[in-house]
């Protein structure tokens, strides 16, 4: 994922926030990791949502944070800073979910598929058309697989 993707997807994260009145504020020039050890905060307050991802992050790792952290601000599930709760615990599958979703569609998904067509669909695809990490690019084929999408 280079630059440019990046900087789409944080235009896509404010713009929907914006479509739920809400006021993005994103940082992503923090020392967060460096002071909490953590890659991503978010938090509402009033109208607005305060997202901070920490500035040594790979630019892919940005990403899924920025993704990931815009669910968190829209959500009102579990307590994000106990780990150790079971609403919190849900609340990062369902965010791990919706940050697949969210950078990865399911017209994506078709038009990939589409371009290898007489093969299984396999992580390594969305590493060449999308520049994933292989990691992240197998849990997408996962959850898409295990919703039927791909075979």
């Amino acid at each position: 994922m280079g630059t440019d993707s990046y900087d789409n997807l944080l235009i896509r994260v404010e713009n929907d926030l914006l479509d739920l009145g809400m006021t993005p504020v994103i940082l992503d020039t923090m020392p967060l990791k460096e002071n909490s050890g953590l890659d991503g905060v978010a938090y509402l307050k009033e109208d607005k949502a305060y997202i901070f991802i920490d500035k040594t992050l790979p630019i892919f790792e940005k990403a899924r944070t920025l993704v990931e952290e815009f669910h968190h601000a829209i959500s009102d599930i579990g307590n994000h800073l106990d780990y150790n709760a079971n609403l919190a615990h849900n609340d990062e599958v369902v965010a791990r979910e919706a940050v697949i979703k969210y950078m990865t569609g399911e017209e994506t998904m078709i038009t990939i598929a589409k371009e290898y067509e007489n093969q299984p669909f396999e992580a390594w695809m969305l590493c060449e058309y999308l520049g994933y990490p292989l990691d992240f690019a197998q849990e997408t084929v996962d959850l898409y697989r295990h919703s039927g999408l791909l075979n």
